[in-house]
């Protein structure tokens, strides 16, 4: 048994990365996994990876900085799973271009904040009541 067994976990940013390398990991320890991303193909192929091996994965497209998109995934956590346990607000972004700080566009800052932060409290702003309702974390 692992040490996840049983517990429901949802990884945003779960097509690559560490987010990939934790849905994955978080399965092989038990969980039933929803991972998100905007990176469709590679969502889906993750998810089906971690059903080939076994465990149980769904894949939701959601954009972390659309708050609509946010509740809409913990909703499909809840409803294919019957709960959330783990939230793990991974999905992130360092966006970069040419020039220096002063020369970076505001819709450059935007995204980043809009994924980086918003996507963050709107995560905790719809897990946390799941996990509260599913018995806690």
């Amino acid at each position: 048994m692992g040490r996840l067994e049983g517990k429901v976990a949802l990884i945003t940013g779960g097509a690559s990365g560490m987010g990939m390398v934790a849905s994955k990991l978080f399965a092989s320890e038990g969980a039933k996994i929803v991972l998100t991303d905007v990176a469709d193909d590679a969502g889906e192929a993750v998810a089906a990876e971690i059903e080939a091996a076994g465990g149980q994965a769904l894949y939701v497209h959601s954009d972390v900085s659309d708050e609509a998109d946010a509740e809409a995934m913990i909703k499909a956590a809840v409803d294919r799973f019957g709960g959330l346990s783990v939230l793990y607000n991974n999905a992130g972004v360092m966006m970069s271009q040419d020039g220096s700080v002063i020369e970076t566009d505001v819709s450059i800052w935007d995204t980043t904040l809009g994924i980086n932060v918003k996507g963050v409290a709107f995560g905790c702003k719809y897990g946390v009541p799941a996990m509260i309702a599913s018995g806690g974390g």
